[in-house]
């Protein structure tokens, strides 16, 4: 029996799902980061290796045919080298290639002859493939400089809003929402907290969370926080969509909060009002399975 091996490396978590040479997901093992820019390669390397060390205990299953990586780190093809450095020594397989997690879910979408996904999770990216199978990439920039409405850009301005307000001594739901996230009484206390270098990118994006619960409550601060940050995505987005006939939508963002999406998707149906947009129903992960049995 062939085994194949396909994984979706996010920038907070990481799922693998293993399937046989039919094509049935036999497994799914889920496990931390391998963005290694964010946590740096010998993290990401530990984290994989602990992803297909259950893989293992589970299933007995060692060595695979293929595997294909889907990693947030990435924003196209990895090279022979790049691969090396993460998974030599850990993935058993013949053939391994890398790519974004947003090509791999671009392989999700199904049945569509011009594609585009939007992913917004603790990061954001956008990807379409044309008829012609030429892909064009828009954002994942990254936490510094880019994710537009990634929850980790979500959260910090979440947080530079809570300082504003805590200079001028306002008592605020956002401000109170911030101090219980970090267990903090002032939220100038939170300083040390966020600046720890224990606090991850992944940590502080949690806090989107919070902010999207606020909305949801009709807290103005908010709102105007979560309408902000859509609006600002779809403009990474709307570059990527002439042509397109399908707009798949992904991530932990658009899953769990619904005014980000509603507002996003008001902004691309301004410009592109025929252009069908959907939540993925199949998850990344099974993209990759997809990309992996075609090596």
């Amino acid at each position: 029996m062939k085994y194949y091996l396909g994984i979706d490396g996010g920038g907070t978590t990481t799922v693998a799902a293993v399937s046989d040479e039919n094509g049935n997901i036999l497994l799914k093992q889920a496990g931390k980061s391998i963005n290694f820019y964010s946590v740096g390669m010998d993290a990401a390397r530990f984290n994989l290796e602990n992803v297909l060390v259950e893989i293992d205990a589970v299933s007995g299953i060692k060595e695979f045919e293929s595997a294909f990586i889907g990693c947030s780190a990435l924003d196209g093809e990895a090279d022979e080298e790049l691969v090396g450095k993460l998974c030599g020594g850990i993935v058993k397989a013949k053939k391994i290639r890398m790519n974004s997690d947003v090509y791999i879910a671009l392989k999700s979408v199904g049945e569509a002859e011009c594609p585009c996904v939007a992913v917004c999770g603790t990061g954001s990216m956008a990807v379409a493939e044309d008829k012609q199978g030429n892909i064009r990439i828009s954002g994942g920039w990254g936490h510094i400089v880019g994710d537009e409405g990634s929850a980790y850009s979500i959260a910090v301005n979440a947080l530079k809003c809570c300082c504003r307000m805590c200079d001028r001594g306002e008592e605020t739901p956002l401000l109170s929402s911030a101090n219980r996230f970090f267990g903090v009484e002032n939220f100038r206390d939170a300083t040390d907290i966020i600046y720890s270098s224990q606090t991850t990118k992944d940590i502080l994006a949690g806090f989107a969370k919070n902010v999207g619960e606020l909305a949801e409550d009709g807290d103005a601060d908010a709102l105007e926080i979560i309408r902000t940050e859509a609006k600002a995505f779809s403009r990474t987005v709307l570059d990527l969509l002439d042509g397109c006939d399908v707009l798949g939508l992904y991530g932990g963002v658009f899953r769990h909060n619904e005014l980000f999406t509603s507002v996003f998707s008001a902004e691309i149906k301004e410009k592109y009002p025929t252009v069908c947009i959907k939540l993925l129903d199949t998850p990344a992960e099974e993209g990759a399975l997809i990309l992996a049995r075609k090596l």
